[in-house]
């Protein structure tokens, strides 16, 4: 079919539109009904002379304009009318498939679509070329069912994605980090393209949402099966479905392995040097890592040092500057581990005795006097404080 959207006309076919774009409105006044595999014959003085047509489907299903002329380069447009505007749906100026239609030539149209039933829909046939009139045979026919006209879907795309980048990191049902991708950059670049059973193929690009009337649905399986490159051992597949009706297609996306590290870190608390868990690291305005239970942290990085902050429940929250160093041997950074202060249990940004009146309210035993000892070295401690903090 390889119909021209309206967003991806060629200069010629935009340019023909824009000429009788200014008449649609009389031309429409005088359509002429079309019947199912009835042909109808009528005439056009040129380039700017269109015949028009309407139809109103009983079934919804694939619906095909066909052009039967000696004359060569003929052409059609599809419109649909929504409150009084007029919408352009597709365009065909070639017939791939002109011999499985008994065409006489390749110059004619071929204009496939799924319609709905109870619609109405209009058609302009005319010819692409200034030099041609005549007679303009045209006719319409029923291709089938949603489920019985479309034989397979084809992906293609020729853009990558880098490693941890472009990007957030998330965590999944199991509680495990990973790293969650935007795929925006590989949908930009995909062609989707339905091969029909009767031989005809029609194409979309860039992420859009439909061809010849039918939608497209685009999933992903980050969630459950996290994606990596393809020599990690951890790779299982990183796929994209492209759904249309009953049929789909997996692509699968290719991540770059660049030059990233591993770098480690760990939290405690600046009083008492115990271990913080649950500690959020975020970096670039992303959350790459949290603590586990003895406080420790990792995420993959480009080297560089960065600025980041840690945050989490009762924490104030501090900004540290870490380190990742193309010398891997350099990027254990647990030995020293960050410090901070794990007592605003009100959360309003300062320790002070409202905290404290929290402690003897909720807490009890060891528990209460830890605490109450521990909240004596911060009192009035703010974010500004950490400035001072040597560890």
């Amino acid at each position: 079919m390889k119909k021209k959207r309206i967003i991806a006309f060629a200069l010629a076919a935009v340019m023909t539109f824009c000429s009788f774009a200014s008449g649609l409105f009389s031309a429409l006044a005088k359509t002429q009904a079309l019947v199912l595999n009835t042909e109808i014959t009528n005439t056009t003085d040129g380039l700017n002379d269109k015949n028009w047509y309407y139809f109103t489907p009983d079934q919804t299903g694939m619906y095909t304009f066909l052009s039967y002329n000696r004359y060569l380069y003929a052409e059609a447009y599809l419109f649909e009318l929504s409150g009084k505007e007029y919408t352009q749906l597709g365009y065909s100026n070639l017939s791939p498939n002109y011999q499985y239609y008994s065409q006489p030539n390749k110059y004619q149209f071929c204009l496939s679509y799924q319609l709905e039933a109870g619609k109405t829909y209009y058609y302009a046939a005319g010819w692409d070329s200034e030099r041609t009139s005549g007679e303009m045979k045209v006719k319409l026919v029923y291709e089938g069912g949603e489920d019985d006209v479309i034989d397979f879907l084809e992906v293609s795309c020729d853009a990558e994605l880098s490693w941890y980048t472009d990007g957030t990191w998330e965590t999944d049902s199991a509680g495990e980090a990973y790293f969650h991708y935007n795929y925006s950059r590989i949908l930009q670049n995909m062609t989707v393209t339905i091969h029909y059973k009767n031989g005809n193929t029609s194409s979309a690009y860039a992420g859009a949402d439909s061809i010849d009337g039918y939608s497209i649905k685009y999933s992903n399986n980050q969630a459950a099966s996290h994606w990596y490159p393809k020599a990690d051992e951890k790779y299982t597949g990183n796929y994209i479905t492209i759904s249309i009706l009953n049929k789909s297609a997996e692509y699968d996306v290719v991540i770059n392995q660049d030059a990233l590290f591993t770098v480690y870190g760990s939290v405690c608390d600046y009083v008492s040097g115990g271990a913080i868990s649950g500690a959020v690291i975020r970096v670039n305005n992303s959350d790459v890592a949290t603590t586990d239970s003895n406080g420790v942290f990792s995420f993959v990085s480009a080297p560089g040092t960065y600025n980041a902050t840690l945050s989490g429940k009762n924490i104030i929250t501090r900004a540290f500057k870490i380190t990742v160093n193309v010398n891997s041997d350099l990027n254990d950074h647990r030995a020293k581990p960050v410090g901070v202060a794990a007592s605003d249990y009100v959360s309003d940004g300062i320790i002070n005795a409202k905290d404290f009146g929290y402690i003897q309210k909720n807490f009890s035993g060891e528990k209460q006097t830890a605490e109450s000892k521990k909240i004596k070295d911060l009192i009035n401690f703010t974010t500004n404080d950490y400035e001072e903090l040597a560890i």
